[in-house]
């Protein structure tokens, strides 16, 4: 939990544009109250920004709604289990906190008005602070791990295989899609790429003629798709791609969407990765998956030995 999280929810709601208000209580956790306010606050951060503008329909506010909940559900465990570990924030610490959104929001004032727009009194704002500076500090004392370059580099060497770059190719492709919703579309369709298969055999640059007959939008590109590994073309194009050699062109490959040309451009060997290369991405990984599993399990213990009515 971070500063940016609250910077976050006043940008939320100043776009939605809803001013929310306690209302009632939707769950309880050991004596804590969640009203409704604060999970519909909660479904306004997860809200996507093309839905502020509009209505959601009933399943997915429901969606969202239950998403909010379980996570407000779990802060309020989280926020309980500090606060029985005596973890705890000073005023001067939640002075500091506002102080520093004071600077990024302009000034004091600037900030006021903001949450104020928002519904919170100065003393709803403070709270909403301290709640995550106390959830911050629990975070580091109870989930925060740095793995050292030593074990780092154990478990690359342990799972080398992990790390390899697969097989790639580079090609360009020309594709003419058949229009279903034309009786006569494969009939244009073959038209089409038959015109273009006999330009290439005449010696005509394939990247000129993926420009002019290509539907596909990499036309702009002269047919270019840039190094792909398995997985990323149609299954029948893809096959006879990497079973070609550099330079080489398809002959017409039919498919029900449509009729493809094929060009390979180059071809490069699955590539075992070097530690130097994946090192920070491996350390992130593996701190966010240790960091999660200890706050799951502790999430979990907390659970069943509290009571939660919804």
């Amino acid at each position: 939990m971070k500063i940016f999280f609250l910077i976050v929810l006043l940008n939320t709601f100043l776009v939605a544009g809803k001013v929310l208000l306690p209302e009632a209580t939707v769950a309880v956790v050991d004596g804590t109250a969640i009203s409704v306010d604060e999970r519909d606050k909660e479904v306004g951060k997860l809200l996507p920004k093309a839905y502020f503008h509009s209505s959601l329909d009933e399943d997915k506010l429901r969606i969202l709604q239950d998403k909010a909940l379980k996570a407000l559900i779990e802060d309020t465990l989280l926020l309980n289990y500090a606060v029985s570990k005596n973890i705890a924030v000073s005023e001067s610490e939640v002075d500091d906190v506002m102080k520093k959104l004071a600077g990024i929001y302009g000034s004091k004032n600037i900030l006021e008005s903001t949450y104020k727009r928002l519904g919170f009194t100065q003393k709803q704002f403070r709270k909403a602070v301290r709640k995550d500076e106390i959830l911050k500090k629990l975070y580091k004392k109870e989930f925060e791990v740095n793995h050292s370059e030593a074990e780092l580099k154990d478990y690359y060497e342990k799972n080398r295989y992990k790390f390899k770059e697969p097989q790639k190719i580079r090609v360009r492709l020309i594709y003419v899609r058949n229009n279903p919703e034309d009786p006569k579309g494969k009939t244009k369709a073959k038209k089409r790429i038959e015109e273009a298969f006999e330009k290439l055999k005449a010696g005509d640059d394939f990247a000129d003629i993926a420009a002019k007959y290509s539907t596909a939008m990499s036309r702009i590109k002269g047919g270019d798709m840039g190094y792909l590994h398995k997985g990323r073309l149609n299954k029948a194009v893809e096959e006879k791609a990497f079973s070609m050699n550099i330079g080489e062109t398809s002959d017409i490959i039919e498919q029900d969407i449509g009729y493809f040309i094929v060009k390979v451009e180059d071809k490069k060997k699955q590539n075992q990765l070097s530690f130097e290369v994946i090192k920070k991405g491996l350390k992130k990984d593996l701190k966010n998956k240790e960091e999660g599993r200890r706050k799951a399990e502790l999430l979990q213990k907390l659970m069943l030995n509290s009571v939660i009515i919804k």
